[in-house]
């Protein structure tokens, strides 16, 4: 029998995509390298530069991170376009989803230094245009707000759902359910935004599920890009009854009758192998 696992043989995945770029995300970030784990964080360039805050039903004001706070603070942890200035998506033309999406990816790769591969869609809508103008503008995936609440990988990188949000009534059920499930690559997917995390008082919560995380031999933490780029190089693999054929540059990793294996970028390896029996 052969079996997918993530990198370094692990059966599960674990990942944690926050958007906005807003205060409590110091809290979090703190909270994730406490625990040597990464996070994908989805930012709106033109928001920051404004240094825009606005006031949360509970009371409380949110208030974005500036440019000078942000490069250093995700550091070891992917960052993502979230749209240059966070709009409502529904009647915006194909012009203006370009440039929402293309001059955030801009900023935030001059502001960052690197190549921006995500995008994540603010509020809900979301459209094959969206997904049109993503590849066009050069993102490697988009990230959807629709929820899956199931431990499957994704499949289209372009119609990536959400596995959960952290203030949904089902969160907690979703993730103690991952712990117990015996899903082929099974992957948590937790979506919200820090400043939940103060308005919801879900501060305590959230470190169990981080510490256990961490804690689990079996679990993998993984931004989005290391997700879709092993997904992508899995989905390429020549599996048969005789042997796998890896034709990606990404090293994998099985579980072959028991024996957990790596095959090496352009690499073929036999069930027959004597160390495999």
């Amino acid at each position: 029998m052969i079996k997918k696992l993530y990198p370094h043989g692990k059966p599960k995945a674990f990942n944690i995509t926050y958007d906005d770029g807003v205060l409590q995300d110091v809290r979090f970030v703190e909270l994730l390298n406490r625990y040597g784990l990464k996070g994908t964080f989805n930012l709106n360039s033109e928001l920051m530069w404004q240094e825009f805050s606005w006031t949360h039903e509970c009371g409380m004001e949110v208030k974005r991170l500036p440019q000078h706070v942000v490069v250093d603070l995700y550091r070891g942890h992917e960052v993502a376009s979230h749209t240059l200035t966070h709009p409502y998506m529904h009647d915006l033309s194909e012009g203006e989803i370009m440039y929402q999406l293309g001059q955030d990816k801009a900023n935030l790769e001059w502001i960052f230094g690197q190549r921006i591969h995500g995008f994540a869609v603010p509020f809900t809508y979301y459209s094959p245009l969206i997904a049109e103008c993503a590849r066009r503008c050069g993102f490697t995936y988009a990230r959807m707000s629709e929820e899956r609440y199931t431990y499957e990988p994704p499949t289209d990188d372009y119609y990536w759902a959400a596995g959960a949000f952290h203030i949904s009534p089902g969160f907690t059920d979703f993730v103690q359910g991952f712990w117990h499930t015996d899903q082929e690559l099974a992957l948590c997917q937790i979506v919200g935004h820090s400043y939940d995390l103060d308005a919801e008082n879900m501060w305590e919560q959230m470190e169990e599920i981080l510490k256990r995380v961490a804690e689990s031999p079996d679990v993998l933490s993984m931004t989005n890009l290391e997700l879709v780029q092993y997904l992508r190089a899995m989905r390429s693999a020549q599996i048969t009854e005789e042997g796998i054929w890896n034709s990606s540059e990404e090293e994998l990793w099985f579980n072959i009758d028991g024996n957990v294996v790596s095959v090496g970028a352009g690499e073929y390896i036999s069930r027959s192998y004597d160390y495999l029996s």
